[in-house]
């Protein structure tokens, strides 16, 4: 029902918890907490329409703080644009590339950032903790894409069953380009090289994403709500 989130323990520098089952929020009120005491803080993802009731979830002591909006992305039907002339696709199986700390953009529409001790700077670095994993494991879906040979950002996928799941796209800080122009040119080398289905979710406060691939044609599925357990300010007093 519960394990060690291993990526966000790594990151927090403390352990963190995932509960991957609905059952847990039946568990007598003790067993819950017994079961979260090794723990800083604590994730529980459900789709909205099977989530447990508010009141389990609240005497629980888990709390709502986003809701992620999924979608499936024709990747072969993202038009091309006279604007992406300049931008070159280099994928990491090709030229390998590592994300630098000081290149990225800020996190602003993240659930991480309701965690007590959870600056931006602090989240900057979960996320470039995780592209140096996705490059590493997946270079054939990872691209940095650049004008005139100055890197504008870099968008990291994998490949599953499903389809391919358009894990992270970030701007370089002085990027000259749009967002837009950035996931299409890299959504277009995905499906040069042979990928068709593409899928994600995204947090809804995360409105120029939104607008991003609801100009590139995608299909929105059912949001997906996002509860954290905080247990107290005495467990924040030393973050990393």
């Amino acid at each position: 029902m519960i394990r060690e989130h291993v990526h966000n323990s790594a990151w927090w520098g403390q352990p963190v918890a995932m509960v991957e089952d609905a059952a847990f929020f039946a568990l007598a009120p003790d067993a819950q907490q017994t079961a979260l005491k090794p723990f800083v803080w604590a994730e529980f993802k459900s789709p909205l329409s099977a989530a447990p009731p508010l009141p389990k979830l609240a005497a629980s002591g888990f709390i709502l703080v986003d809701a992620q909006l999924g979608f499936r992305l024709r990747l072969d039907a993202v038009p091309d644009s006279p604007s992406l002339a300049g931008l070159d696709c280099q994928f990491a199986d090709q030229t390998f590339f590592e994300i630098g700390l000081a290149e990225t953009r800020s996190f602003e529409h993240e659930r991480f950032l309701q965690i007590p001790g959870a600056t931006p700077e602090r989240l900057a670095q979960r996320y470039v903790r995780w592209s140096h994993q996705l490059v590493r494991e997946h270079p054939e879906w990872c691209v940095c894409v650049k004008d005139q040979g100055q890197v504008q950002g870099w968008f990291l996928a994998t490949a599953t069953e499903r389809g391919l799941y358009l894990a992270l796209a970030m701007l370089n800080r002085s990027a000259q380009v749009s967002g837009l122009h950035l996931y299409q040119k890299a959504i277009r080398a995905y499906a040069a090289r042979g990928a068709h289905l593409g899928f994600a979710s995204f947090s809804v406060r995360n409105t120029a994403v939104l607008n991003i691939y609801s100009q590139l044609g995608a299909r929105f599925t059912p949001s997906e709500g996002v509860w954290l357990w905080l247990p107290g300010k005495d467990r924040f007093q030393n973050p990393i």
